[in-house]
């Protein structure tokens, strides 16, 4: 007798007696260009992903960077959906050191066109959707992000492994609960019993209504610290707890566009992610204490021949070792006040083409350490200036299509890049390149 074999994944299906599941979802991000500096060299590019593009992310990306997600409906029943996500992620080195070449001679060692990338795997999750909305789910995700995405910015991001319940109706909006784990290393030991573990346990509730298209969104953060006795006495390790806690009132129909306005105020182990990108993501254990708040405004304007992203960032930190002592040893910046700000005009010349301009502009307290954490000047402030004027196609002129192909000129200057130009011997650098960038 010949045997049919089904594939395992329609057989499990039929057994389960599932309605037919959706084709495969593919969907991402991506984002690649050359840059040309003037006076010879390496471009700069002043920002990355992990700190935010805090003088705006026009001209002004040096790598190359693409994120590849499948996500696959396994199951639906009477509106109780079973889903599978991935996201995968590629990209090469920053300041443009980029060894993808296109031939076997490429620089970056045995690995030819292969030298240079960097690979990782950000997000396998799972839900399950009951026909009310409401989703349980576990796993590795991004979870429930908040950007800027001129500054490639994320001032609320809890992401890692967890589980959690999110999307319950309240009537009045609805709350999402959660615990992820967050693993931080110490001096760059690669020994799993000095990697400390923090728990955070994450509340949400988003879209509460108030007016006409406004609405509030709550967030609370608490992260607790889980040492071992071996990590207390052979290595010494303290704990540092802390909370984090965000609230913001969103305006739709603004000029055409938005317009968000939150306040974070981060204690202790959760104060860093305030002071600086990733609020939330990443928790700091050391036993300095310390404390900020923050206030951001951003949002985009669309209008029929124009429109404005901007962002302004306005933020208050107080750094405190353990005996209360301003000033605590693991902390870069120290006590002070920062702002930035970020305005992307465009002018509209026909339903495929715009010309962009973008200014961004930073001021941040400074302890005489530079981007790569030596010490190089004494300026009581760390500042930067960035202006780039950009000619762009696109498959309409609103804000947020994409692909976007651009050719840009870039200035950029300030006491914080200085040592990055010419061999510390100039006070500006001027980048020419072309760029797409694209989401699907």
């Amino acid at each position: 007798m010949k045997a049919k074999w089904l594939p395992i994944s329609a057989a499990v299906a039929l057994a389960l007696g599932s309605v037919s599941a959706s084709a495969v979802d593919f969907h991402g991000y991506a984002r690649s260009g050359l840059n040309y500096a003037s006076d010879g060299g390496n471009a700069y590019c002043s920002g990355t992903g992990t700190s935010g593009y805090l003088v705006g992310r026009l001209g002004n990306e040096c790598n190359t960077y693409v994120e590849l997600g499948l996500s696959q409906e396994v199951f639906n029943k009477a509106n109780n959906k079973f889903t599978v996500n991935t996201l995968t992620v590629w990209r090469t080195y920053e300041d443009n050191i980029d060894y993808q070449g296109n031939s076997w001679q490429a620089i970056g060692g045995s690995g030819g066109g292969w030298g240079g990338q960097q690979a990782s795997l950000r997000e396998i999750w799972s839900g399950y959707e009951m026909p009310s909305g409401m989703q349980i789910w576990a796993g590795k995700r991004y979870y429930q992000r908040k950007d800027i995405h001129i500054m490639d910015y994320y001032y609320l991001n809890n992401s890692g492994n967890g589980f959690g319940v999110e999307n319950i109706d309240t009537g009045l909006g609805s709350v999402s609960v959660a615990i992820i784990k967050h693993q931080s290393g110490i001096d760059g030991a690669g020994d799993g019993d000095k990697d400390r573990n923090s728990w955070k346990l994450d509340a949400r509730w988003s879209g509460i209504p108030l007016w006409t298209d406004g609405s509030l969104d709550i967030a609370m953060i608490y992260a607790w610290q889980n040492l071992s006795e071996s990590q207390k006495k052979t290595y010494e390790q303290k704990a540092n707890n802390g909370y984090l806690a965000m609230v913001e009132w969103t305006q739709g129909n603004f000029f055409g566009g938005f317009n968000k306005l939150s306040f974070t105020y981060g204690h202790d182990g959760l104060d860093n992610g305030v002071i600086s990108n990733h609020a939330g993501d990443t928790v700091v254990p050391y036993s300095e204490k310390g404390n900020a708040f923050r206030f951001i405004d951003w949002g985009v304007i669309e209008q029929p021949s124009w429109n404005l992203g901007y962002a302004l960032i306005w933020t208050h930190h107080n750094v405190f070792d353990e005996n209360k002592t301003e000033g605590g040893k693991n902390w870069s910046r120290p006590t002070g006040t920062d702002f930035n700000i970020v305005l992307r005009p465009a002018y509209k010349w026909s339903d495929f083409t715009s010309t962009v301009l973008e200014f961004g502009y930073y001021n941040f307290s400074n302890n005489a350490l530079l981007d790569d954490g030596t010490v190089k000047h004494s300026d009581s402030r760390k500042r930067a200036t960035k202006l780039t004027l950009a000619q762009q196609w696109t498959p309409s002129t609103q804000f947020w299509a994409r692909p976007s192909i651009r050719v840009f000129a870039s200035w950029l200057s300030g006491n914080s890049v200085n040592h990055k130009f010419d061999n510390e011997s100039d006070s500006h650098q001027i980048t020419l390149g072309a760029q797409v960038e694209a989401w699907w």
